[in-house]
């Protein structure tokens, strides 16, 4: 899980001993992923910024609400307003972007300012995205044969095929796959079956979390928002583009990246 504070807390400090003003960063951040983290993002900004990323609700989300249950979760422990440090920006990143676009909005009407808002590689989670991150975390499985792995990227086209547009029956279906594949990697290592059911757990948090972006939509706050894309992502999603010669991976890592967010949060402070 993101961050390193009080497992009950919804936002974890990814600055120790930060003083300065709020930064609210939006991501589901897993220990291993390829991609660059808000964390390696926020260890490279200068100055004091206090910059907290949002850590998913730790009870199941009801399948009708899962929007609500993860904003009220992130809002309700509030980090932010009159009588706390203002918040100077939100931050999202792909799937991110949907809810930090929704707490933009909340913490303008909290602290009456809005909040810069920095979207990073936007999008809103379809059944096409929900498909490229099983097939991601099927590649990178360990203890797997060519066959096999061959084997299960069939069968995650097969369920994408079967879902049509049908995100949650996608999702439902990628989720047992995932806990079949990882049973018998693990069982074959010898690996009692509980740890492939917190991985289980943890995925199915992340299909949560997707399923409840995609039922919030983007809403008119991106209009308001700066995207920063990496190479060969789509634009067109918000109000201000700015696009960096550098990968998916590296563009919460990336220096130039670094500064221009920085520039945009803090624009009359910026001595880097």
């Amino acid at each position: 899980m993101p961050g390193s504070g009080d497992a009950r807390s919804a936002w974890a400090p990814l600055v120790p001993d930060a003083d300065g003003d709020v930064v609210l960063a939006v991501d589901f951040a897993t220990t291993g992923r390829r991609e660059a983290t808000f964390a390696e993002l926020a260890g490279l900004l200068p100055g004091s910024l206090d910059v907290r990323q949002a850590v998913p609700p730790p009870d199941a989300a009801p399948e009708d609400d899962r929007a609500r249950h993860h904003l009220d979760w992130w809002a309700g422990q509030v980090v932010y307003g009159p009588a706390a440090r203002p918040v100077r920006a939100v931050l999202g990143y792909c799937a991110g972007s949907v809810f930090a676009a929704r707490l933009a909005d909340l913490v303008e009407r909290r602290q009456g300012e809005r909040p810069a808002l920095l979207l990073f590689d936007p999008e809103v989670p379809a059944v096409a995205s929900l498909d490229r991150d099983i097939r991601v975390a099927v590649d990178g499985m360990d203890g797997v044969s060519d066959g096999e792995r061959a084997e299960l990227r069939r069968g995650i086209g097969r369920i994408r095929d079967a879902a049509g547009d049908d995100f949650d029956k996608a999702a439902e279906a990628f989720v047992a796959l995932y806990r079949e594949a990882y049973g018998t990697v693990l069982a074959r290592m010898g690996v009692g079956g509980d740890f492939a059911e917190q991985l289980t757990r943890l995925f199915r948090s992340y299909t949560g979390y997707l399923s409840a972006a995609r039922a919030l939509g983007p809403g008119p706050g991106w209009a308001s928002a700066t995207s920063l894309l990496s190479t060969g992502r789509t634009g067109g999603l918000t109000g201000r583009e700015i696009r960096f010669p550098v990968g998916q991976e590296d563009l919460l890592r990336d220096p130039e990246v670094v500064r221009t967010a920085y520039e945009l949060i803090s624009p009359t402070e910026f001595t880097g």
